[in-house]
Order: C-alpha cells, then structure tokens, then sequence
C-alpha cells in the first residue's frame, strides 16, 4: 500500500478528444466544462455499481445509463465504445481506492510516529504491544471493507479477474497493486522486517485471498476467523509470537 497515486499515469479522461462543449469560453465554458465532467463522473461511478451487481457482462451502454439516470447517448458521447468505459471505470475506481489507501497507510505511519524508535526494533519490549495496536487497526479495517465498502471491494474482483483478459485493464491493476506494496514496504522497513519487500508482497497476497473468500463466503470467513487471521499476519510481519502476547 505506497502512497503513490495507482492511476496517475493513465486516469479517467487521458487523451480523450475534446468536445466542442469543452472549448466554450469564459465562465460560461467554465460552467459547461464542469457539468460535462460531473456527467462523466456519474457514468463512471455507475459502471462500478453495474460491474458489482452483474460483473463485466452486464456493463453495457444501456444498463450503465439507466443506473446513472442519464440519456443512452450519453455514455457513447463520453467513451468510444464499451472497453473504454471499463477501462476508465476501473481507472477510477483505482485512484479513488489509492486515496483511501494512503489514508490508511498515513494512520499507521501515525502511530508509528508515537512509538520510540528503538522500540520499534525487533525484539524490543514494547513489540507484543504494538502488534496489538496493530493488529486491531488492521482488524478494523478490514471488517469497514467487508460492511461499508462491500459493493466497491466485489467490483474490484470483478474488474481484476478481467484484467486477466484485458492488456490495459491488466496495466492499471499492476499499479494498483504496486500501490499496496509500496506502502507496506515503507511500513515495514520502520518496523524492522528483514525481508521488507517480501512481506509487503505475501501480505497483499494474502489480504487479496481473504477477500475472495470473504466475498464468496466461504464457511470458515465469519469475523473470528477473520480477526483470528489478521491477528496472525501482523505477528508473522512483527516476528511476535502468540504467546508474547498473553497476558501475565
């Protein structure tokens, strides 16, 4: 999770034609402008809502517009044809997700900041009790993805496994999930890992199947589970031991 932007390089709108709605001058075009990019945005944001409802084979021109409650011939105003409105939904749907990562990586850097930074070596004494700390924010935060952001988290499968099929798709999901190492590789070195870069990798590969399996409900995900197995992958990452943290 680096703080770096996933969708920087290529975002929503990159090179598309300009049109002559966008060339009106002076506060007029200005206003105009704006309203043609708030359309854009709503068309957007409802191809993510349609990809979690009815996967990448429900999102069409007309579905797409009737969840946005705009014109049909809006969405092809916008977007060339529907691999580019997919394209750029996912886009989207990456930078706004980066955001909320950086949020998330800059709230343990937080309290990182608090702890002495020799306590923060392996071995030291307050380690049991920040991997505590830890671990009920991690705990937190992912239960807030499975419950507030479930709709969004089941649209990011959807738009991943396409990325599997799709070279650009496939593009944008590499950043983003460049996005979540990065930020915990950085978290990791001020904790002290050995092996930073790696434990930043199998973590997002272990939050990416937990996901899965959590969104399918597979029996075995219920929130002890869940709060049992973040407990385990912030002890693994802080070198902790579970019998470090029972109490005297």
């Amino acid at each position: 999770m680096s703080s770096s932007n996933p969708a920087m390089c290529d975002g929503p709108g990159a090179n598309k034609p300009m049109h002559n709605d966008n060339k009106a001058p002076g506060r007029g075009g200005r206003t105009t402008r704006a309203k043609s990019e708030i359309r854009r945005h709503a068309i957007l944001k409802a191809t993510i809502r349609v990809a979690a409802k009815d996967g990448i084979k429900g999102i069409k021109h007309r579905s797409v517009a009737r969840e946005a409650g705009v014109p049909l011939a809006a969405t092809t105003y916008y977007f060339r044809d529907i691999n580019e409105l997919i394209s750029d939904a996912f886009m989207l749907y990456a930078k706004e997700a980066g955001a909320e990562l950086k949020a998330f990586h800059d709230t343990l850097n937080l309290v990182l900041d608090g702890v002495p930074e020799v306590q923060l070596r392996r071995g030291a004494e307050f380690r049991p009790e920040l991997c505590q700390r830890l671990t009920d924010f991690a705990r937190a935060w992912m239960q807030e993805q499975f419950t507030r952001r479930r709709e969004q988290v089941l649209a990011e499968q959807v738009f991943l496994m396409e990325a599997l099929r799709d070279d650009r798709l496939a593009r944008v999901a590499r950043r983003y999930r460049q996005s979540w190492i990065d930020g915990l590789e950085q978290l990791l070195v001020r904790l002290d890992s050995p092996c930073p870069r790696q434990d930043g990798t199998l973590i997002v590969n272990v939050v990416l199947g937990m996901s899965y399996d959590l969104l399918l409900e597979v029996p075995g995900t219920e929130a002890e589970v869940l709060s049992a197995s973040v407990a385990r992958i912030v002890q693994l990452a802080l070198g902790v031991e579970p019998e470090d943290l029972r109490a005297p």
